[in-house]
């Protein structure tokens, strides 16, 4: 339907299409009604047209028009031009009229749209002068604000000046206690060297906080540990080593930001091998889990990469507490190599971000934890994009959501009966997995369910179950003596979609699986490593290749105009 406004304003701003309609002026029957007056006269008073000097002397009619029929034939074909007449102006008046209404139809439109341009410049004008005055309120809260930065500013740069000679005499007095090396005992040794690397810590957050651009800070950092890591590539003597180490492991580096927030911390995190190529593996804690492979060394401050981690877990950390508690709901780190650059991956089963506010999520102010007892400042995730940038990295977001799947259940019991099952996999209203029984033609489709269960008279000795469509099969041998078994997703270790449980029996065994819940957020860190940048490796443009391919397709057509 077309809008009022627009209708009216089309009206103002064009003449009408059609003008009214003229009355026009009877002159046919007119002109009939005096020739038939002349005619009666001229055959019945000819005398008095002749003293009038109308009819010449001696001038006679033709006997034949001074007939009666004549005379009232002339008479009919007057009336009949009378009736044209007549109707022709009865139909003219009514279209004059409708023209008339037309146009006082078309003036009420001009004079409403009128009306509503009036409202509608004063409702705007109200608008702008509120406008005028927010933009006025938040300008003099943005030169307070100014005022209040550059008074802090100078109150950060005097308590930094103060805190360097405080930090020296602690670090000084804390590396000289070390290299005595008069300790009673190894825990003693070992507080004293956590602490000096805390000072070391405490140091670069410090430095990091008074910084004016997180991002080119560390990238000038970067810069120097480029320059001294090939000058460390150049020199094979000893004697001329760089003052100090301009690489890390990241590997290190993420177990140094899990380790405090582990309920029990493994000793195996303190004698970790940098050079070990085997994956390691921590699952045995209740709130987090993690896969770290071994990676290539990355340039900088290795505090710089744990405060970007420690962001990232403590955030993940929020919202798997605000989750149900349960042994398979916990926070997933992944480290690992992408090509030439290091991959670092935090899961958490937070609620999804909206793909609007996926790039206003790491700006500085915004955050997502809206509770009352948790005031979220809009930090963290600002400064995980800050870190990223100097590192001149990626991180983005992904919603991991729920999705439907098929299973095959190979069971193999002990006197060699061999069952077999379908699983499928759904998702209920609310997004939440079930799983069923899948439909046959014999077996009919069964309610969704949070779990399936077979109870078996003998042993079970051997479970397979593979995903529909997938190669990939778990096979798991059991040992009828045995306790309970419990296998997860082995395609998706971080995030696994569902659960096997095997519990044995004196007479029988039991079997149970479980799709889980995976529906949160993951974030995703692509950081280059230090060959990398030496050498100069941009992976960006080969993968830019594919799509600059697509982009010249369209002018593929052109070729065969080139000289």
């Amino acid at each position: 339907m077309a809008d009022p406004d627009n209708t009216a304003l089309n009206t103002t701003s064009h003449p009408p299409s059609v003008r009214p309609r003229r009355l026009a002026f009877p002159w046919l029957s007119s002109l009939a009604g005096l020739a038939l007056g002349a005619y009666l006269l001229a055959a019945g008073e000819p005398q008095l047209l002749r003293e009038l000097g109308l009819m010449p002397e001696g001038y006679r009619l033709h006997p034949l028009l001074q007939e009666l029929e004549i005379k009232l034939a002339a008479l009919l074909i007057f009336a009949l031009l009378i009736l044209r007449d007549v109707f022709h102006h009865s139909r003219r008046l009514r279209a004059f009229d409708r023209d008339i209404e037309r146009l006082r139809t078309e003036l009420n439109q001009v004079w409403q749209s009128k009306k509503q341009l009036q409202l509608k410049a004063h409702t705007y004008a109200g608008h702008a002068d509120k406008l005028k005055l927010f933009i006025s309120e938040k300008l003099l809260e943005y030169i307070e604000y100014d005022e209040k930065f550059l008074h802090f500013k100078s109150i950060a740069a005097e308590v930094r000046h103060n805190g360097v000679i405080c930090f020296d005499k602690v670090q000084t007095a804390l590396q000289s206690h070390l290299e005595q090396d008069q300790y009673p005992d190894e825990e003693t040794h070992g507080r004293d060297r956590d602490a000096f690397e805390a000072m070391r810590y405490l140091w670069d957050l410090l430095d990091l906080s008074t910084t004016d651009n997180i991002a080119l800070h560390i990238g000038n950092q970067l810069c120097e540990c480029e320059e001294h890591y090939y000058q460390r590539l150049l020199n094979d003597d000893a004697s001329e080593a760089v003052p100090h180490r301009p690489d890390y492991r990241p590997r290190r580096a993420t177990l140094k930001a899990l380790a405090p927030l582990l309920q029990e911390s493994p000793s195996r995190l303190e004698a970790l091998d940098e050079g070990s190529t085997e994956r390691l593996v921590l699952d045995d804690d209740p709130q987090f889990r993690a896969y770290l492979d071994p990676t290539d060394s990355l340039l900088g401050n290795e505090n710089h990469f744990v405060l970007m981690l420690e962001n990232l877990l403590k955030n993940a950390q929020f919202f798997a507490r605000k989750k149900a508690k349960s042994k398979y709901n916990r926070v997933a780190l992944t480290l690992g190599q992408l090509g030439a650059r290091v991959e670092l991956a935090v899961y958490n089963r937070g609620p999804h971000i909206e793909p609007d506010a996926m790039e206003q999520i790491f700006q500085l102010g915004y955050s997502t934890r809206r509770a009352r007892e948790h005031h979220g400042k809009g930090l963290g995730l600002f400064f995980v994009q800050e870190i990223v940038k100097g590192y001149e990295g990626r991180v983005k977001v992904e919603n991991v959501e729920n999705r439907p799947a098929y299973y095959s259940l190979r069971i193999a019991l002990a006197d060699g009966q061999l069952t077999t099952e379908v699983i499928e996999v759904t998702l209920n209203e609310d997004g939440q997995p079930q799983c069923r029984r899948a439909q046959t033609l014999s077996a009919p489709s069964e309610p969704g369910a949070a779990t399936l269960e077979w109870d078996f008279d003998q042993a079970i000795t051997r479970v397979e179950l593979t995903p529909t469509g997938s190669q990939d099969t778990l096979a798991l041998e059991l040992d009828p003596s045995g306790g309970r078994e419990t296998r997860l997703d082995p395609q998706n270790p971080a995030t696994p979609r569902w659960a096997l449980e095997v519990q044995p029996r004196r007479k029988g065994g039991k079997l149970t699986f479980t799709p889980l819940d995976v529906a949160g957020v993951c974030f995703r860190v692509l950081l280059p490593t230090a060959a990398s940048r030496v050498e100069g490796d941009d992976e960006d443009l080969d993968a830019l290749a594919p799509r600059v391919e697509d982009l010249n397709r369209p002018f593929e057509a052109l070729e065969e105009y080139r000289d």
